[in-house]
């Protein structure tokens, strides 16, 4: 009996030991550098763009998406929970002319499943946010099932709601977003957001390849997330899972209060998401990802810092192209974890200039090391404000990106040691001819145009 029983045990463990070598694990943060993710047990750095935040809720869009980003070497999309656009549904059915809050509206958690299926075949990282704010705000929460008035659940004397809500979400949070105990106490509307958070992890908690967020640019008091990321931190631990939690405060400035509600608590939150910094520009928005990279240690330790979007929006689109692209390639250089291109209302979506610049990015890190990698500016010398930046690993390899062309000096570690240096053009992801370098201790870097960007690399051999 006992030589049966060993049998059978070495027979599961030769059947379970191909998924842990195929590598299953999920998306996590990876060991080797908390700055970046691992998936499937290896570290991922993750590029995205899309045409929408809520691609799960228009599924003819998603495909082409998700076929497109596949395409030019994306791996990362947001998905808001997001209703509020021309043929999305929302979570709950109508009965008669109200929505029933307890009835669940099962096309809407189809879409999101299948959007999330869909990216896991692509190896596609999928950052989902609970609460897209501005469904429950003006003219969107006349249509929200949420709202008193639309549904059969509650009223605007049982709950703390009113039927109207003219305000921006920056100038005055709804009571929506006050209903944990600490704040209005909500229990009839806190008992309706429970049940949606508990179908949300039900539905996406099967996937590997999921991170979360709690909402869109808030700026509801910090008592709102806190007490999100402990309760959804509780149902996951019930059901014997794992996740990444993050939340995306609406301060534009990282060093800002809200965004202390998030770094400050690593046992709630454990990322955080820098997507507001990307309305800042130039030098002040490298510093500012610089000054959250510092920060981090100082409050429980290093964590990925995610972009899940980069904007523009002047109403100029090459100005816009020329900002944008200069956001998200300063992301890459200065250690940041994703960085993806915001849809075009607010930024420049998957449009062929997104899809050059994720598949340069991804051609560019592919041939080094990048997670081995931090920010170096202080290599760089005779350089002017946002002239260039660089990523290294000295004594390896150093990675240098120009926004508009350049001339700087790199000091190089060991100048004993012979470099190949190799120039890398974004718009035709190609490398030019390496040339050897060879007893420098700097050497003058000076970009080929000034057309457009450039990156340059440097590798020790």
């Amino acid at each position: 009996m006992r030589r049966i029983m060993m049998a059978i045990l070495v027979t599961l463990a030769v059947a379970i030991q191909p998924a842990i070598a195929d590598g299953g694990g999920s998306v996590q943060i990876w060991k080797g550098n908390p700055y970046y993710w691992e998936y499937k047990g290896k570290p991922v750095f993750l590029l995205g763009a899309s045409d929408e935040d809520n691609l799960f809720n228009n599924p003819d869009l998603m495909m082409r998406n998700l076929e497109t980003l596949q395409k030019c070497g994306g791996n990362y999309i947001r998905c808001t929970l997001s209703c509020r656009d021309e043929g999305n549904v929302w979570p709950y059915e109508k009965v008669g002319e109200l929505y029933d809050l307890n009835r669940f509206n099962p096309e809407f958690w189809e879409r999101l499943e299948r959007c999330l299926k869909e990216s896991q075949k692509r190896d596609i990282i999928v950052q989902i946010e609970f609460w897209a704010t501005f469904d429950f705000y003006r003219e969107y929460w006349l249509e929200n099932p949420f709202n008193p008035a639309l549904n059969s659940n509650y009223s605007t004397e049982s709950t703390m709601l009113k039927t109207e809500w003219d305000h921006h979400p920056a100038s005055k949070p709804q009571p929506f977003f006050h209903s944990p105990p600490q704040l209005n106490d909500d229990k009839v509307l806190r008992a309706f957001q429970e049940a949606f958070v508990r179908k949300v992890l039900d539905v996406s908690l099967d996937y590997p390849n999921v991170l979360y967020c709690l909402d869109n640019e808030t700026s509801a008091p910090p008592e709102w997330p806190w007490y999100w990321a402990e309760f959804i931190r509780k149902e996951v631990e019930k059901r014997g899972a794992s996740i990444e939690l993050t939340e995306m405060w609406d301060d534009h400035d990282l060093r800002g209060q809200q965004h202390k509600a998030t770094y400050e608590h690593p046992e709630l939150f454990s990322f955080v998401d820098i997507s507001q910094n990307n309305w800042q520009s130039e030098q002040t928005h490298y510093d500012r990802i610089m000054w959250m990279r510092g920060i981090l240690p100082q409050n429980g330790g290093i964590r990925p810092m995610n972009n899940v979007k980069v904007y523009a929006r002047t109403g100029k689109p090459e100005t816009d192209l020329e900002i944008t692209k200069d956001r998200w390639w300063q992301n890459i250089f200065a250690g940041c974890a994703s960085t993806r291109f915001h849809r075009p209302a607010g930024g420049i979506g998957l449009s062929q200039d997104a899809q050059i610049r994720i598949k340069a990015a991804r051609e560019f890190t592919s041939q080094f090391d990048i997670f081995r990698c931090e920010p170096r500016n202080d290599l760089l010398s005779q350089r002017q404000e946002n002239e260039a930046h660089c990523l290294a690993d000295p004594g390896k390899v150093y990675a240098v990106y120009f926004p508009r062309g350049g001339d700087i000096l790199l000091s190089i570690e060991n100048p004993d040691r012979r470099l190949k240096l190799s120039w890398f053009d974004p718009m035709t992801s190609t490398f030019h001819e390496a040339v050897d370098v060879t007893d420098e201790s700097s050497v003058r870097l000076k970009s080929p145009n000034t057309d457009h960007e450039w990156c340059v690399l440097l590798r020790v051999w």
